[in-house]
């Protein structure tokens, strides 16, 4: 009887180097597939403007409050993409953190009936790190001990104007020469009077408005 050989090694060792170039080859597609999807989503997000900061209704933008977030939207008149300006643009709701700015509330400038009120206020009688758009109370108590309005019937701090919003927080003076700041106020125009009896008749206090109110 003939005895059967075995086959060469050589053999096995072809088998395996062809099962390893299948193997490389896969991963090689497989690589080429999942980047061009990667590439694909990444090319279906638009650009989009959001705000840094909490930003009050009735704030004017610039530049410093625009963040560009890139999202994936079905519709594109929902939000605004970067391409449209929108310093100098006025809100017309209060916008939280980081939220995509909607298109509905955006108003060409401020509204005829609001006006701009400085007060002249002491450092220790702000919130620490007051920013522009958010709002504020006004408190004022008298420096003669006498009411402040018509209308106060005891010689405490009184509210004038609740809820105003702040358009520019004034500058610390760094040398400290001077400590105190001209906080300007975004007022309606039938309360411009009480804010500027508010800033000639005594010491001005400006009580931060929590964001949950």
């Amino acid at each position: 009887m003939e005895e059967v050989k075995p086959p060469p090694a050589r053999r096995f060792r072809s088998d395996r180097r062809d099962i390893r170039l299948g193997l490389g080859v896969a991963l090689v597609v497989l690589s080429v597939v999942v980047g061009s999807r990667a590439l694909s989503s990444s090319d279906d997000r638009t650009p989009v403007w959001s705000v840094r900061t909490a930003l009050a209704s009735g704030t004017t933008l610039t530049a410093d409050d625009l963040l560009v977030t890139a999202v994936a939207v079905e519709d594109l008149t929902t939000y605004v993409p970067t391409s449209t300006e929108l310093a100098g643009k006025v809100l017309t709701r209060d916008i939280g953190a980081g939220e995509l700015i909607p298109a509905t509330v955006l108003a060409d400038a401020l509204p005829a009936d609001r006006r701009m009120v400085t007060v002249p206020v002491d450092l220790l009688h702000a919130p620490p790190s007051l920013a522009r758009g958010e709002r504020v109370d006004v408190y004022v108590s008298s420096q003669d001990g006498t009411a402040v309005t018509q209308d106060a019937i005891a010689p405490l701090p009184e509210l004038i104007l609740a809820g105003v919003l702040v358009a520019d927080p004034g500058q610390v003076d760094a040398m400290g020469a001077n400590d105190q700041m001209g906080v300007v106020l975004d007022v309606a125009a039938k309360d411009a009077d009480r804010a500027v009896a508010a800033a000639r008749g005594g010491d001005v206090d400006l009580v931060r408005i929590g964001s949950g109110s």
